[in-house]
């Protein structure tokens, strides 16, 4: 049994001690409001852990960022229910195909949160942020002045937590990127308010013309693009595309109060817990007096 239920049980037994009662009845009072703190802090508890079960919320057992999407990757969203794909793209991957007049391949996609946070959620220090991104890239293999590397971006609201270049890929294949973030200052905390977590991908290169050749030079007369494939978490491919989140128990923030003429609020637990000691002490000396007088 726990150190609250333990306490709580003998705040009952003091309650409910009819000589006890009789001859402190302050101690029975203060006893008694104890006990409601007590029960009120264990329904705030059990209110927090039904939320911490919605398949939707994070929580320390419901720590895995899920992407999901449309077809053509105009829409891209992120929640944490395994079983939340509703209106994604079936195939489970979305692909922008960049053709028509642009030579270049050009991809900024951001994947946002679908569903808000309900509260702030705090990572473990010192832990680590494990992304997976499964892609397929398709582009000319040639240099130009105006390449960028694919670039994912790990956000927390407006705030970069994380963001790395991918260098060489191998073209037209499946790639599986994995990387870790430490969990620093930074992002240690996550507030349902402005800092939830987003995630960028960027990409900048040479297309293909259809004959094959990569798109340059004014006479250049044939349709050019290429095209950039995310895999999203519902794939029938064997691609990981998540973030794993060390979410740890939210830790208590203990406010002390300055000391006030006000009777027993603001001394806390301690302080009561210490007025019991002493009541209890006072009731012994009490008894032995009784003891000690003869029968009247």
């Amino acid at each position: 049994m726990t150190f609250r239920g333990l306490f709580t049980l003998f705040l009952v037994g003091i309650t409910s001690n009819k000589t006890l009662a009789l001859h402190f009845p302050m101690l029975r009072r203060v006893s008694t409001a104890l006990l409601v703190m007590l029960l009120c802090s264990s329904g705030i508890s059990s209110s927090a852990l039904a939320q911490s079960l919605d398949p939707e919320q994070p929580s320390p057992i419901n720590n895995i960022l899920h992407f999901w999407g449309n077809d053509d990757l105009t829409d891209c969203w992120e929640n944490f229910d395994p079983e939340g794909s509703s209106g994604s793209a079936e195939q489970g991957y979305g692909e922008e195909v960049d053709g028509g007049d642009a030579e270049r391949l050009e991809v900024d996609v951001t994947c946002r949160m679908k569903f808000a946070f309900d509260q702030n959620v705090y990572l473990n220090p010192g832990m680590k942020i494990t992304v997976e991104i499964g892609i397929r890239v398709d582009h000319a293999e040639v240099e130009s002045d105006e390449d960028e590397d694919l670039t994912i971006t790990l956000m927390k609201g407006d705030t970069v937590i994380d963001s790395r270049s991918f260098p060489n890929l191998n073209n037209d294949e499946d790639m599986q990127l994995k990387w870790e973030i430490d969990v620093q200052e930074n992002s240690t905390w996550w507030n349902a308010s402005d800092g939830e977590p987003s995630v960028r991908l960027q990409i900048s290169k040479v297309g293909w013309d259809a004959s094959g050749t990569p798109c340059s030079g004014m006479l250049q007369v044939l349709k050019c693009g290429g095209s950039f494939r995310l895999y999203y978490s519902n794939n029938q491919d064997g691609m990981r595309t998540q973030i794993q989140f060390p979410i740890a128990e939210t830790p208590e923030i203990v406010v002390e109060e300055q000391p006030a003429d006000k009777g027993l609020p603001g001394f806390g637990l301690i302080s009561a817990i210490g007025g019991l000691a002493m009541a209890g002490a006072a009731f012994s000396r009490v008894s032995q007096r009784k003891s000690r007088s003869p029968p009247q």
